[in-house]
């Protein structure tokens, strides 16, 4: 009988997940357009990429892994006939390749309209990077930060343009201390997520009167290869299939931030379900987001004509 009980759950609980989902509607053509998104070769950096490829705009996929970013190249190719989806090479644990990926990517285009800071690790590495951080939160955090701040010039020059960083509800566990010591993968985890948010809420003030948006996101606890270096296989198909959304499902929100008309004068604004979210209240502190700027620009070494 428990067993039936079981499975009536699962169905109860897959159903909600279903109809609570938020839906991207617009129908918006973005032609013209360039896109960056980072870890854009599977799972909701694959699907965005692909729907906004489907869209006629001109994607960039920054990917650490070439093989497999070329692989996704050719896959959105193919399905959406669109020609103008490159990868590039972009490792978030090194800062030397972030700036190499920016100026890479301003030598070969003139303009970007859309930043989709999408890419993130978790429980994969505790260990230390070449720049001495811990390696999940450079790749989380510093990172991006680094890369956004760097294609900032190159942004504003291209208003009207939107940074979209997706975080997670599980923000609220974080903290901004010792963010360079080697905690459990969760806690890390945690931080690095309160970490995009309150960059997200920093940047968004900073560029206020520049006509680029800024806004974070959760996209949902989504069913991907993001979670296999943490979960059993066996079980794992059960479990994420009813509880996680799938990638297309967990895109969703990206792509309403990226498209939408609904966005074009929202800012500083955290989004679930393609709609404004509830921020934790470390998340809202103006105090500790300028605390967490400074402290990241010292970290990733910022140099003074760089800092916004």
């Amino acid at each position: 009988m428990w067993l039936v009980w079981l499975v009536l759950g699962m169905i109860l609980i897959k159903t909600y997940n279903k109809i609570t989902n938020g839906k991207c509607y617009s129908d918006k053509v973005m032609s013209g357009k360039v896109v960056i998104v980072t870890g854009g070769n599977s799972g909701i950096g694959y699907q965005t990429a692909l729907e906004l490829a489907r869209r006629g705009a001109k994607v960039i996929l920054g990917c650490r892994d070439e093989e497999r970013g070329q692989n996704a190249v050719q896959s959105i190719i193919k399905k959406t006939k669109n020609r103008s989806v490159r990868y590039m090479h972009l490792d978030l644990s090194s800062f030397a390749s972030v700036r190499k990926f920016v100026e890479d990517f301003k030598s070969s285009e003139a303009k970007l309209d859309i930043l989709i800071n999408n890419a993130g690790a978790s429980g994969v590495h505790r260990d230390k990077t070449e720049d001495g951080l811990i390696r999940d939160m450079q790749v989380n955090h510093f990172g991006p930060f680094l890369l956004t701040v760097l294609l900032t010039p190159l942004l504003k020059k291209s208003a009207p343009s939107r940074i979209i960083i997706v975080t997670s509800t599980l923000h609220r566990f974080g903290t901004i201390s010792d963010l360079n010591s080697p905690h459990s993968f969760m806690r890390t985890y945690c931080d690095s997520k309160l970490c995009n948010i309150l960059f997200s809420n920093e940047l968004a003030r900073r560029l206020e009167d520049s006509d680029v948006s800024v806004n974070s996101l959760h996209p949902g606890h989504v069913n991907t290869s993001f979670y296999k270096a943490t979960i059993l296989e066996k079980l794992r198909t059960m479990i994420l299939y009813t509880f996680f959304k799938n990638p297309i499902e967990g895109a969703q929100t990206s792509l309403f931030l990226a498209i939408s008309d609904d966005c074009d004068h929202i800012t500083g604004g955290y989004f679930v379900d393609c709609k404004e979210g509830y921020m934790g209240m470390k998340a809202r502190n103006e105090d500790l987001a300028a605390k967490l700027w400074e402290m990241s620009e010292q970290m990733v070494g910022l140099k003074p004509e760089e800092q916004i």
